[in-house]
């Protein structure tokens, strides 16, 4: 048997449906708009993770290099001989690329030559990327300071420590003389 709804009923139930799929679109509208929102966050993250372990790369790179010299740590210590590796501009090879590949160099050419290479390989792996060699300000340690994204390496040490902001741009590695 067929249930009779009377006119009235139907009457009230107009436009209910339509009401159900607006706020289910608001819904799906919103739930959308969140998962966008967690896809733009997880890439950001994963650049900056990629810049953190470019950065770990040219830090254990610089020490490998110090360690390999070690008569010329002043030379490597000296924050002005990093002057020229910090501006290096990305692409192309440096000009003096292969140097001391080619020929014998000293042990000072080559500890200039260290430093204007790995200027070069942070400025062509991160964006704007910068690497030094300097006294920590907190410790009597030396730290090695790779930074990126116009972080000038100066501003990841203070005497307090290390720059741990969330906007901080700068990986720094203390090595123990």
């Amino acid at each position: 048997m067929m249930e009779v709804i009377p006119k009235r009923s139907r009457r009230l139930q107009r436009g209910v449906g339509m009401l159900e799929v607006l706020i289910s679109l608001v819904v799906l509208v919103f739930g959308a708009l969140g998962f966008a929102g967690l896809q733009l966050t997880a890439l950001r993250n994963t650049s900056h993770a990629n810049y953190r372990a470019h950065a770990a790369l040219i830090a254990q790179d610089a020490i490998e290099r110090v360690i390999a010299n070690y008569d010329q740590i002043a030379a490597y210590r000296t924050e002005a001989s990093w002057v020229g590796a910090a501006t290096v501009a990305p692409g192309g090879a440096p000009p003096d690329w292969k140097k001391c590949m080619d020929a014998a160099c000293t042990r000072a050419e080559m500890a200039a030559w260290d430093i204007s290479q790995l200027g070069w390989i942070a400025a062509n792996s991160m964006p704007n990327g910068q690497v030094i060699l300097k006294s920590c300000e907190f410790n009597d340690l030396d730290c090695v300071v790779v930074s990126w994204a116009d972080q000038d390496p100066a501003d990841c040490t203070t005497g307090d420590g290390i720059e741990t902001g969330n906007d901080s741009a700068c990986l720094v590695l203390e090595v123990a003389r």
